[in-house]
């Protein structure tokens, strides 16, 4: 808890300037009060003597009462002055003074006024009474002794005017002047009483205000410096958050967006693999393939070039059997052995051309005719002569074709060589292309592989985004509501601010 000291000095000070204040406005209250009280006296003496006394008679004549006049003229002259410094000079102790002088003449007009009626001398005790507010003895003792004084004078002078009789009694003024004595007494008391309370009410309002200042001065000062500093730092947080949701919503929606696309990479990434592994495969599928048929391709160039020895070697016997055909003239006997012979190399020629495939289609031909010849030679041996002309030319023509096709088989075979070494690059090609596909097939592998671990991340920092967007929503509310703290607090200085 905190503990102001005050100065004993400055709080004397400032009490003794409240209760001059204090006393300052009660006088000029009551100034005012009385202002109102001696115009009213004036008329109420003036509507007083109106209707006792209106007119004076003498004989047949009369004339305005004395009273009347009295009642005007003095009446005017007794309540203008104070009246005047009420007005003018409110407040002010001689104006005090001059109030209850004429205070007391009024109550000694209006004594008058009534011919010195008992009752109209609680007059005096009234205007005590309220003489009592400025809370100052002095002035009940100024109108005391104007009353004191104004009864002992017209005691002697005219006790008619304020006794009611017309003897004089010497004693009688001292027994109102007692009673006006006895009465202030206990005003006096009052009165001290009174200005001790206003003292100590002013000591404690000037203690309470020099406790305000202090508080203000180290409290509410520096508090609202610092709620200053903390409403424009709030408005600098929630301004700062504010800018950072904004921030971390645009963030988020981008890392969104880049999970979606990491997701379609992804996939594309997984269809590649796939892709790669299938093409990895043919590719694989392809070079075994390729070697197959490079081997293939061997094999048959193998195979052709025992064909093309073969059927250069049967050139060559199909020409021993043109030098033949000029001996087989003068020899009939033999062509049964070489109608048998004919046919065994036609059935040779049949299986060889049967191997050649479409190339041996000629050599097929001529077996079929060789086997022919070889049957007609035994069924019709004496048409022999007269058909190995024939046969002969036949051979010329078949050797001719054999030579042909012996010289086509070449040109093919080296075709099929070329096309085979170019299978065997094209095989190596392949392979090469194997590798490579291989290499790709891993590289994609591991690019889907990193792919993963990106989305991954990705996810993994969107949660952390979205996380963070919630925290900040959470700072934001809280930078609103101590907003609303500060504001509260703002408000609450200013309500004692302007209560004190």
């Amino acid at each position: 808890m905190m503990r102001t000291q005050l100065s004993e000095a400055a709080v004397s000070e400032r009490a003794r300037q409240l209760f001059d204040a204090q006393c300052l406005s009660l006088g000029r209250r009551t100034d005012r009060t009385f202002v109102v009280l001696m115009v009213l006296q004036w008329l109420g003496g003036i509507a007083a003597a109106v209707y006792l006394s209106p007119r004076a008679w003498a004989g047949l004549e009369s004339t305005v009462h004395s009273h009347v006049v009295a009642a005007v003229g003095l009446g005017l002259l007794l309540g203008g002055l104070p009246v005047g410094l009420a007005l003018t000079r409110p407040g002010l102790e001689s104006t005090r003074h001059v109030i209850a002088v004429g205070q007391a003449l009024m109550s000694g007009l209006l004594i008058h006024l009534m011919g010195g009626r008992i009752e109209t001398h609680f007059h005096i005790f009234g205007s005590l009474a309220l003489l009592a507010i400025y809370r100052d003895w002095k002035v009940l003792l100024t109108f005391s002794g104007v009353v004191a004084a104004d009864h002992f004078v017209r005691g002697l002078l005219w006790p008619e005017s304020i006794f009611g009789m017309h003897a004089r009694e010497s004693w009688r003024w001292m027994e109102h002047t007692a009673w006006v004595a006895f009465e202030d007494l206990f005003l006096i008391a009052s009165c001290v009483q009174g200005q001790r309370d206003l003292r100590e009410s002013a000591r404690r309002e000037a203690q309470l205000e020099l406790s305000r200042s202090a508080v203000e001065e180290q409290v509410v000062r520096p508090l609202t410096g610092s709620a200053d500093a903390l409403r424009a730092s709030v408005t600098t947080l929630t301004e700062s958050t504010g800018e950072q949701r904004h921030e971390l919503a645009r963030q988020a929606r981008a890392l969104e967006e880049t999970r979606v696309t990491a997701e379609e990479i992804r996939q594309t990434s997984l269809l590649a693999s796939e892709q790669a592994a299938r093409v990895l495969e043919a590719t694989q599928q392809a070079g075994d393939v390729g070697a197959a048929v490079e081997d293939a391709i061997g094999r048959s160039v193998e195979g052709l070039a025992d064909l093309r020895a073969q059927t250069a070697d049967l050139s060559e016997r199909v020409q021993g059997l043109a030098a033949y055909t000029e001996r087989i003239a003068g020899i009939t006997r033999t062509v049964q052995d070489l109608a048998d012979q004919s046919n065994v190399l036609a059935i040779n020629a049949a299986i060889e051309a049967a191997r050649a495939g479409e190339v041996g289609r000629g050599f097929a031909v001529v077996a079929r005719e060789m086997r022919g010849l070889a049957s007609q030679s035994v069924t019709a041996t004496q048409q022999v002569r007269a058909v190995l002309e024939d046969t002969r030319s036949r051979i010329q023509g078949v050797v001719d074709l054999t030579r042909q096709g012996g010289e086509r088989m070449g040109r093919g075979i080296e075709t099929i060589r070329a096309s085979g070494e170019r299978l065997g690059m094209l095989s190596g090609l392949v392979k090469g292309n194997a590798d490579a596909v291989r290499q790709i097939s891993a590289s994609v592998s591991q690019q889907s592989a990193g792919v993963s671990q990106i989305f991954t991340a990705v996810s993994d920092l969107t949660a952390l985004m979205q996380a963070s967007v919630a925290r900040v929503e959470a700072t934001h509310a809280a930078a609103d509501r101590l907003q609303q703290v500060t504001d509260q607090v703002h408000g609450v200085i200013a309500l004692y601010q302007e209560r004190t």
